[in-house]
């Protein structure tokens, strides 16, 4: 008897962990999204070809953001912009160009977003590699990001775990792991 009631305990203790292991998994796959989305769904987009938008200081252009398609948001007042090409001026004449897949510009927060796969450099032969999206500040003239790998002409290497860095590539503030390799 008292054998039956222990394997009773132990098979009613084992459904019981499968049940609320299963509840979970469930809550789980309800509640994570089921698409991350890059555009708004909205039917409202206003949508240009072949378009672009700059910004200048004066007589001097700062940034320029090319694409081959950009659809405007009226009611956040979002630009998407597939395939951008983002080149940014600094005021020693560098030009940083970024190539990616797809950018945001948020007026509001005043920045540029550009998503993964990137690819940037330098008129002067420096290029940057990030795993993540790369954030320009249109207040500060800084651009931000995850990990990084930033190779300058003289073949100094820079990495770290995030950076933040103004468009010549010359001063750059990189933080967990930072590694510098000097160049040969």
């Amino acid at each position: 008897m008292r054998q039956k009631l222990i394997q009773n305990k132990i098979a009613i203790l084992v459904a019981v962990v499968l049940i609320l292991f299963a509840g979970m998994l469930y809550w789980f796959m309800k509640s994570a999204p089921t698409q991350v989305e890059d555009t708004p769904r909205s039917d409202d987009l206003v949508e240009f070809q072949g378009s672009e938008i700059e910004e200048k200081d004066g007589d001097r252009l700062v940034w320029r953001l090319s694409s081959e398609k950009i659809q405007v948001d009226p009611k956040t007042q979002k630009m998407y912009f597939t395939s951008p090409k983002a080149e940014i001026w600094e005021k020693d004449g560098t030009e940083l160009t970024v190539t990616a897949k797809l950018g945001i510009v948020d007026r509001a927060k005043k920045t540029i977003e550009l998503k993964q796969p990137i690819e940037a450099s330098t008129d002067k032969g420096d290029t940057l590699q990030t795993e993540g999206s790369v954030y320009y500040n249109m207040d500060t003239r800084l651009i931000k990001g995850g990990k990084v790998l930033l190779t300058r002409h003289d073949k100094t290497a820079v990495s770290g775990d995030s950076f933040e860095t103004n468009a010549s590539l010359d001063q750059v503030t990189v933080q967990g792991h930072a590694k510098i390799t000097k160049g040969e």
